[in-house]
């Protein structure tokens, strides 16, 4: 029998918010849960390690992240954009992964279940992208061990796609449009408070 893959979840938790114009990653839901401790607590509850890269001063974020089981990952170059922040997160893991899922913290749609559609289906050759019903790539992204040095080049605002897109892929279709709804704005939050409350 084959063992199990070795696999970690890295939030990417290192934005600045500016477009939502206070901490988004802090916005509390119906439950009163914060958007980040939900979305580690749902990583969590996949079995695998997670993993939080937050930028080097964020007392509020690193304290949350300290209160759960998730690992902080403070990135000194975090304010240099995404790139830079996935880029040192990457550097920062534990070594003898066999893949990493990386998964962004404003994307409040996804469920436990979309993460394990995607970490149950682990291919060691093989990218895996969550995406919609009609397969529009989206979030998250699932990166075996021998792509991920590939990200240790990625610098600025630069994200993932731009250096695994010519890289064997495979989309793994999630519900509605959870690979794809973030909350950048006001009114985007609004939109998740209406659609999450309770009935």
């Amino acid at each position: 029998m084959s063992r199990a893959p070795s696999l970690a979840i890295l939030i990417l938790a290192a934005g600045r918010s500016r477009r939502m114009g206070r901490d988004k990653l802090m916005l509390r839901r119906h439950d009163g849960v914060p958007l980040l401790a939900n979305r580690i607590s749902t990583a969590l509850a996949t079995g695998h390690g997670v993993f939080v890269a937050l930028p080097a001063r964020s007392p509020t974020r690193l304290t949350l992240v300290r209160q759960s089981l998730a690992t902080p990952l403070p990135c000194p170059d975090a304010g240099r954009g995404m790139g830079h922040s996935l880029a040192h997160a990457i550097g920062s893991l534990p070594k003898g992964l066999d893949g990493v899922l990386v998964l962004l913290a404003d994307m409040p749609a996804l469920t436990l279940d979309d993460l394990m559609s995607l970490s149950d289906g682990f291919d060691p050759d093989r990218i895996l992208r969550g995406a919609t019903q009609d397969n529009a790539p989206g979030h998250p992204v699932l990166i075996p061990a021998r792509f991920l040095s590939r990200l240790s080049a990625l610098e600025g605002d630069q994200g993932a796609h731009h250096v695994i897109a010519d890289l064997p892929t495979r989309l793994i279709p999630l519900p509605a449009d959870h690979a794809r709804f973030d909350v950048d704005t006001p009114a985007d939050w609004q939109e998740w408070l209406d659609r999450s409350a309770p009935s």
